[in-house]
């Protein structure tokens, strides 16, 4: 059914249309036969209702008489002057807001009007279809044959209807519309909201057409290992809403899961602005393509350009601007000239990137294949990178408690080391888990197992830290000393080389010289690093590195033999490259880095120059023996002790657990004679290996 207000839109548009047609056009008498078929619902008294039947009374199919079209004419238009009184209903004021607020002339807003009642209302729809013998669908704006329905129903010229889908044009630079290839033209769907949407008449349009985004899960704190660029991306886009300056977008980029999107959330609550995201589904699920992505981002442009209080956020950048060539096969990904998608324009883009009046945050899985030229258009590039263990401990344990899910602090510091994972799945399986019987920290570990495993595989846990004495520590340095002077020293540039037999303590001594100075230690191991790529090994060493500095992190790379290892003996190309990429950001880095490895031998000679310490971790002479079985057992210790040559400080650890499992922690022979089996299943060496001088038995037996 039609309300008062769309009975005198229609009876307008219908007066226009037989206005400018003779008698014997073919669409006038599709008009004439609609509007006798519909009299009850265009008429507003029933002597109307009679006149329109008297005057169709003599119509034939074969011809309409210009006398009675004429009369047909009249009709219509008294029709429509005693409508002229009937007020604007709720969807018109909207539309009219919205036409103040985009600078709409008033022929914009009544051919947006039209637009937008014949896509929502099935009773326009149907009378302007019928009229026009054929299922209109979307209107056109090029003029041939057939293709004249907007004009004559707005009874417009055909220049000034032109110009109205200018490029330029405030219907089409607004984003309130598109023309496709076709000449086809479409209004955002966004703007069926003002007619669907509840609302009084009166409400903010921009609220009406746009949500807030909700606020962010985590914390401003949750983002200290980006600590840098977070505060320089929050005083940046301070100063742009207080200057109103033009142009300002923020690139926020990383490998999936490191909370890019939430970064933006959690940067809006920091500045007390309102976030919107533009591009997203529409209300009724549907998924918006390239074309209508960008119509939201003008359109939120325009709408919000005169507050300063408001930014925009742009998920999933590389959807807009990516080749789908490059993006469907990224080994040709170093040929992608960032061709926009459907063979949009890359001047366009820049321009609008140039010109934009609202701060806009674009998030990318991929932003180095998207094209330089839009890159150079970016105020600032923020790098997201999956949050340190300490950080995502936080974060596990803020999740458990708002989910009630009893845990202790040790249990959500052993998530946050076993599993690299988002803060988003740590929420996830949080919730998840108190479905399932009320939760515990059980079902938690299942859950973020069997996600971990799918979104990055079975990876090797953080090693938990325990507790260690450098005095156990058989090295060519004083270990202790070493470490009072780097404490005293600070976080600042030092590098390490620490070899020797495994279990010597070697990544512990690293942890402990971490927690003197103050800092994180974040462990690389070769197969974190190495990839199947050619170039991708290059590039994670890169990462890491610039990952420990951003964040103030002691780095640490296990197994660096692997990285290192002697190009003499190289056989590829890469195998040189990844060596020479390891001593040029080793060259470079401002923060404390170490090294550790089981086999000097393979490393390349080049490499002990760049190490500020060379350090030798051997066997535990005779007396440190004694001194870790009374630390580990809290025994003392028997005599066949001393007589063990290869002992370190790891068989001390893997024989308590031994023990433990076999109830003999309170037997010393027991202990000795099983650290006698761990000491006889290694190659015989009796002689030290390392940056020192060769040691042989009797120096062992001191």
């Amino acid at each position: 059914m039609l309300n008062d207000y769309e009975r005198r839109l229609i009876l307008t548009y219908l007066s226009n249309v037989a206005s400018r047609l003779h008698h014997r056009h073919r669409t006038a008498r599709a008009l004439a036969e609609c509007v006798a078929e519909r009299a009850d619902q265009l008429t507003v008294a029933d002597c109307a209702e009679r006149r329109i039947e008297e005057t169709l009374s003599a119509y034939s199919h074969e011809e309409l008489s210009a006398d009675r079209w004429q009369q047909l004419r009249d009709i219509l238009k008294g029709q429509q002057v005693a409508t002229r009184r009937v007020r604007a209903d709720r969807t018109a004021l909207h539309i009219r807001r919205l036409g103040r607020e985009t600078q709409l002339s008033g022929t914009d807003i009544a051919i947006l009007e039209l637009l937008l009642r014949y896509q929502t209302k099935p009773v326009i729809e149907s009378i302007v279809d019928q009229v026009f013998r054929k299922r209109v669908g979307r209107f056109t704006h090029i003029l041939n044959a057939g293709c004249s329905a907007l004009p004559e129903l707005l009874d417009l010229t055909v220049g000034s209807f032109r110009a109205r889908f200018a490029s330029h044009a405030p219907l089409v630079s607004s984003g309130l519309v598109s023309i496709d290839d076709d000449g086809q033209i479409k209004t955002i769907d966004r703007l069926n909201r003002l007619v669907y949407k509840p609302g009084s008449a009166d409400i903010d349009v921009r609220c009406l057409l746009f949500d807030m985004d909700s606020p962010g899960e985590l914390e401003w704190s949750d983002f200290d290992h980006v600590r840098e660029g977070r505060d320089h991306v929050e005083r940046l886009i301070k100063g742009a809403l207080e200057a109103g300056k033009r142009g300002v977008n923020i690139l926020v980029y990383g490998s999936p899961g490191t909370g890019k999107t939430q970064f933006c959330r959690t940067l809006a609550s920091q500045l007390k602005v309102k976030l919107y995201s533009v591009g997203e589904a529409d209300d009724w699920g549907n998924e918006p393509n390239r074309s209508e992505r960008l119509q939201e981002l003008r359109l939120a442009q325009r709408l919000l350009a005169s507050g300063h209080d408001s930014i925009l956020l742009f998920d999933e950048m590389e959807d807009l601007l990516q080749d789908p060539v490059s993006r469907d096969m990224p080994f040709l990904g170093r040929f992608n000239l960032g061709m926009l998608r459907t063979g949009g324009s890359k001047v366009f883009m820049n321009r609008l990137l140039e010109q934009n009046s609202v701060p806009t945050l674009w998030t990318s899985n991929a932003a180095r294949e998207t094209c330089p030229a839009v890159l150079r258009r970016m105020m600032f590039a923020l790098e997201l990178r999956q949050p340190s263990p300490q950080i995502r401990a936080r974060v596990w344990a803020r999740q458990l408690a708002s989910h009630g899910i009893e845990a202790s602090s040790e249990e959500a510091n052993s998530l946050a080391r076993e599993y690299d994972v988002s803060p988003g799945v740590a929420a996830g399986v949080t919730a998840a888990a108190r479905l399932v019987d009320g939760g515990d920290i059980v079902t938690v570990r299942c859950g973020v197992r069997s996600l971990s495993r799918l979104l990055s595989g079975e990876t090797h846990p953080q090693e938990e830290p325990t507790k260690f004495d450098p005095a156990l520590m058989s090295a060519n340095v004083d270990p202790i000393v070493l470490a009072d002077h780097l404490a005293e020293r600070g976080a600042r540039r030092v590098s390490l080389c620490l070899k020797g037999p495994p279990g010597t303590g070697k990544s512990a001594y690293v942890r402990y010289l971490g927690e003197r100075m103050g800092l994180e230690v974040v462990q690389k191991r070769a197969s974190d690093l190495i990839s199947m790529w050619v170039g991708g090994t290059e590039q994670q060493i890169a990462a890491a590195f610039a990952e420990a500095r951003d964040a103030k992190q002691f780095l640490v790379f296990d197994e660096a033999d692997s990285l290192l290892a002697d190009r003499r003996l190289a056989q590829r190309s890469w195998e040189v490259s990844q060596v020479n990429e390891m001593l040029t950001w080793m060259e470079s880095h401002p923060l404390p880095f170490a090294c550790t490895t089981n086999f000097n031998e393979r490393l390349d000679p080049a490499t002990l120059r760049r190490f500020d310490f060379k350090i030798a971790l051997d066997y535990l002479k005779p007396r440190q023996a004694m001194a870790a079985f009374r630390t580990f057992f809290e025994l003392t210790p028997p005599p066949g002790i001393t007589g063990l040559s290869n002992l370190t400080p790891g068989d001390f650890a893997v024989v308590r657990r031994q023990a433990e499992v076999l109830g003999k922690l309170e037997d010393p022979e027991a202990l000795a004679g099983m650290l006698r089996g761990e000491c006889e299943t290694k190659p015989n060496r009796l002689t030290a290996v390392g940056f020192g001088r060769a040691r042989n038995a009797s120096d062992l037996l001191e």
